[in-house]
């Protein structure tokens, strides 16, 4: 081949090259991004922290989103307030609210329309401007005294009284510097303190004490429990009634353990689950009270003092005794139920919920001492 006819088959080369670099290629796919939703993942109020009685005062909502920035929710949310007219009332759309009379209320706002992530709740005291709270627990050998009055009797809060809660708590609100403060209640020695209100403070009553003393009831007894005559002979939705024969007296040998007003009652008969044979109980200066199983029972929690009928029956019985003592006999009324179980899944086969069940607790005779 000629040097000419290389340089014309190399420049046809050249030239195929950028005729082929000329063609158009296929467009790339173009890729589509869906943006990710900002959501609210949690809401706070802030408020004034000191407000008194008759006071107006705005509330905020803010909620912080998923992108880590905030925003003002205040108009975004439903306010409410616990409780809700006593203590202070609050616009459920805007965040005002005003403040009626001393004490303590939850104020809370939630999400509407469809945002379901959360609710913010705060507490705020409502006192006269320079007064304080003063709460406290009132208990006799640890055990609280319910329903007792705790009162001011003198100093910044005279003639403020309240009453002690289930679990012997109270709360004074609007006292300030010396004052003096009285526990009482009907069967109890009086307690008179002084004390001196400088900020929201506490002061307990731990020394309550019965006028008449404590007996001693520690000892041997028999347990007897009676049906209440008023449970149903027929079956009572679609749960049949006890058999006739749980329909009489059961007796249970039982030992009954004391510290002070606490008592505690252990049945000891092999029949008895060991899992479910003991109940408590304490000393009050009218009564005696008894708790058999918890005092919240659910739908299908079965608890109290159960007897082993057979390999797959129970006979099981709880509520409340409200009981008197007259010589060695302790006796009142069960509010509560009987029941068998049948296993497997604790088939309720009988049942009697009944305020007049017949709870007896009769103490064995002490031997004679001889001389």
């Amino acid at each position: 081949m000629t040097t000419r006819a290389v340089v014309a088959a190399t420049a046809g080369v050249v030239v195929g090259l950028a005729l082929a670099c000329d063609q158009p290629t296929a467009p790339e796919k173009l890729k589509v991004t869906t943006p990710i939703p900002v959501t609210v993942v949690s809401l706070k109020i802030t408020g004034p922290d000191a407000i008194a009685p008759g006071d107006t005062v705005s509330f905020t909502a803010t909620g912080l989103l998923s992108n880590g920035k905030t925003e003002d929710d205040t108009r975004k949310v439903t306010w409410s307030a616990f409780p809700a007219t006593s203590v202070l009332t609050i616009a459920p759309n805007t965040g005002q609210a005003t403040a009626q009379a001393s004490g303590e209320v939850a104020i809370l706002a939630a999400y509407q329309g469809g945002v379901t992530c959360c609710q913010a709740r705060i507490t705020r005291t409502v006192l006269p401007p320079n007064t304080y709270r003063l709460t406290g627990r009132v208990s006799e050998l640890g055990l609280s005294v319910q329903d007792a009055t705790v009162a001011v009797l003198s100093g910044i809060g005279e003639g403020l009284s309240t009453t002690t809660d289930n679990g012997g708590t109270y709360r004074l609100y609007g006292v300030a510097g010396a004052i003096q403060i009285k526990f009482s209640k009907p069967g109890y020695d009086d307690i008179v303190k002084t004390f001196t209100a400088t900020r929201n403070d506490v002061l307990d009553f731990p020394q309550a004490h019965q006028t008449a003393g404590i007996p001693s009831l520690a000892g041997t007894y028999t347990l007897t429990l009676t049906a209440d005559p008023a449970c149903p002979t027929i079956a009572t939705k679609g749960v049949p009634a006890l058999p006739d024969d749980f329909r009489q007296p059961r007796s249970y040998a039982a030992s009954l353990t004391q510290n002070g007003p606490a008592l505690t009652v252990t049945l000891t008969g092999p029949e008895i689950v060991p899992t479910q044979k003991g109940f408590f109980g304490r000393i009050d200066p009218d009564a005696i009270e008894f708790q058999i199983g918890s005092p919240y029972n659910y739908y299908g929690y079965f608890d109290g003092i159960a007897e082993q009928l057979s390999a797959t029956e129970e006979f099981l019985f709880r509520g409340q005794v409200h009981a008197q003592r007259s010589g060695n006999t302790i006796a009142g009324p069960l509010n509560g139920t009987l029941e068998i179980l049948t296993e497997p899944g604790n088939l309720i086969t009988a049942q009697c919920a009944a305020a007049n069940n017949q709870v007896t607790l009769t103490r064995a005779a002490q031997p004679a001492r001889s001389r």
